[in-house]
């Protein structure tokens, strides 16, 4: 490939490995004192003496057992050579094990493979070099030589960039990818080590060689990741020797270098590992070019105190600034109430605002409405998708959206009755009957399941659907016609032994469960969603795959995959 003046210029100038980085590199593997005693006859006699080969620091002789003048030195080697035996290395000072070459002839048990980031700076500049070494201890010059080096990849931070050469793909021609100014949506630069296949892959762990690199240099001393970052909740409390998020860690300190500092030093580590994770910026709830953090986040000092003292979630944020389009200026307190009253709060403050309705007023609606028993307490996210579906049906009929009877009936059941009634009497798009025929035998070979005992079944008809809500005790029943022309799909999960007997409705939106509800909508028990949740989740991943069969019919079900990122 073609290179940039600017990119050769930074290759040309990348740091060297040094004797003192090989040192250090050699220094991540245990030591060892190779030895093997020989026979050699001379002038009629038969002299003993010893191969040495140490992997610490490389030293080699031979040295013969007895010796015209004996010292101390000689006589306390002599009596460490013995196989496993643990000692000091009389050259180096390095602890080492003595291993017998007669005794370990393989030597397989003594392989090893290290993944390691080489740290160097130059300037204003850090760079890090991951290399895999290997020690296999197979022929004599290994024995006492220093590890196999293979560079995976390259990288080269600054304030505001970031650079990665990858050297895992393209050999010896590494191809740069750079991260400017600000962290995309696609992962550009990557931690190193990727392992696995096309399908799926993970990252190694890795050792970080030169640590004192980054702790004394002038645009990165301060990013925390040793002394604040490695003791937050989860992290390795700052005694880890194997590291996997070192370099997605400083990408985003580049880039936003007073924000992750002042973040992770109050303790705010949720935006952060978003942000170096899975790349996500909360942008509904801050503003990553701000470095303040107050202003950031849109709060006053007093509110800064309590978001960190009660450990605030960054959804009441995200809850506070979309209240706001809608004219309220709620507190932490009120999105913290609005966040805890519903299971997708954002969901919710986005209907409400299509719609042009008062969140107030909607949860004083919900909180006070019951319209199957006083003495039963209804979940208020089933009210929640009772009163939607009933307002897209009114608004689909033409009822006048600003009668106060319209947007608040004082009998829901009733009126989300009355309302979708109409509206699939009015459904009639004039798809032909073939059509529907062919759209319902494609959804039916689509998701229809089986595993477990459990089974999947697809209504062909409405009448099915309906009859399914009146034996439920629940709603469907209004959902018959959108389900027929193909808007939503309604199907039935039931024991594979009675699958005639209804059991569980789910509403799919694609491959998505939008809703799920057994008898009388749950209440009072424990959600499908839950109960069976290992077969739902079989199912959806089986329907992400297309939905595979074999000859006979049956479906193929997904082998487990490992999960992609950092490790």
């Amino acid at each position: 490939m073609k290179y940039t003046d600017e990119e050769r210029a930074i290759i040309a100038d990348w740091p060297k490995t040094t004797e003192e980085d090989v040192k250090r590199l050699n220094d991540l593997f245990p030591h060892y004192l190779f030895f093997r005693w020989q026979s050699l006859r001379r002038s009629g006699r038969t002299e003993d003496y010893v191969e040495l080969r140490a992997s610490c620091c490389g030293h080699r002789e031979e040295r013969n057992r007895l010796q015209r003048t004996e010292t101390p030195e000689h006589r306390a080697l002599l009596d460490m050579l013995q196989h496993k035996r643990h000692g000091t290395c009389p050259w180096c000072g390095r602890d080492i094990t003595a291993i017998d070459l007669k005794r370990a002839r393989g030597r397989k048990s003594l392989r090893r493979n290290e993944c390691v980031l080489l740290l160097h700076s130059k300037g204003n500049v850090l760079y890090a070099d991951a290399l895999a070494l290997s020690k296999w201890y197979e022929t004599d010059a290994d024995l006492s030589g220093p590890p196999e080096v293979w560079c995976s990849s390259g990288y080269r931070f600054e304030r505001g960039a970031v650079l990665q050469l990858d050297h895992q793909l393209y050999g010896d021609n590494p191809y740069p990818s750079w991260e400017k100014g600000t962290l995309t949506r696609k992962k550009k630069v990557q931690e190193p080590f990727k392992v696995g296949c096309i399908s799926f892959y993970n990252h190694e762990s890795y050792r970080i060689v030169n640590r004192e690199v980054v702790e004394n240099h002038p645009a990165f001393r301060y990013c925390g990741y040793f002394h604040e970052w490695q003791y937050r909740p989860g992290g390795a409390r700052g005694y880890a020797t194997y590291f996997h998020d070192f370099i997605s860690y400083l990408t985003a300190y580049s880039i936003y270098p007073q924000q992750i500092e002042l973040l992770v030093k109050a303790e705010m580590y949720r935006p952060v590992e978003d942000l170096i994770y899975g790349r996500k910026k909360w942008a509904a709830a801050m503003c990553w070019e701000e470095p303040d953090i107050r202003k950031s986040m849109q709060l006053t000092k007093p509110e800064l105190r309590e978001f960190m003292e009660l450990g605030c979630p960054m959804e009441l944020l995200e809850i506070r600034n979309y209240a706001r389009r809608l004219g309220k200026n709620w507190n932490l307190a009120r999105s913290r109430a609005w966040y805890e009253m519903w299971g997708d709060p954002l969901t919710v403050l986005r209907f409400l605002r299509k719609y042009d309705l008062d969140p107030d007023r909607f949860a004083r609606y919900i909180d006070n409405f019951s319209f199957v028993d006083p003495e039963l307490m209804i979940p208020p996210d089933t009210l929640f998708d009772i009163y939607k579906d009933y307002i897209e049906a009114a608004y689909m009929t033409g009822l006048c959206m600003e009668h106060t009877k319209v947007l608040w009936p004082d009998d829901l059941g009733a009126a989300h009755a009355a309302a979708t009634a109409a509206w699939q009497a009015s459904l009639d798009d004039g798809t032909a009957r073939e059509e529907k025929a062919k759209n319902l035998k494609a959804r039916k070979q689509k998701y229809e399941f089986e595993m477990g005992g459990l089974c999947i079944v697809f209504p062909a008809t409405g009448a099915a659907v309906k009859r399914e809500g009146q034996k439920l005790n629940h709603c469907v029943g209004g959902y018959a016609a959108r389900h027929v022309k193909g808007v939503l799909s309604i199907v039935f999960l039931r024991w594979a032994a009675a699958p005639h007997q209804p059991y569980v409705t789910i509403e799919m939106h694609g491959n998505n469960i939008a809703q799920i509800h057994g008898k009388n909508n749950d209440i009072g028990g424990v959600s499908p969603r839950v109960t069976h949740k290992k077969f739902l989740d079989t199912w959806l991943k089986w329907l992400e795959d297309g939905s595979k069969r074999d000859a006979d019919g049956k479906p193929i079900l997904p082998k487990k995959r490992k999960a992609k990122g950092v490790a």
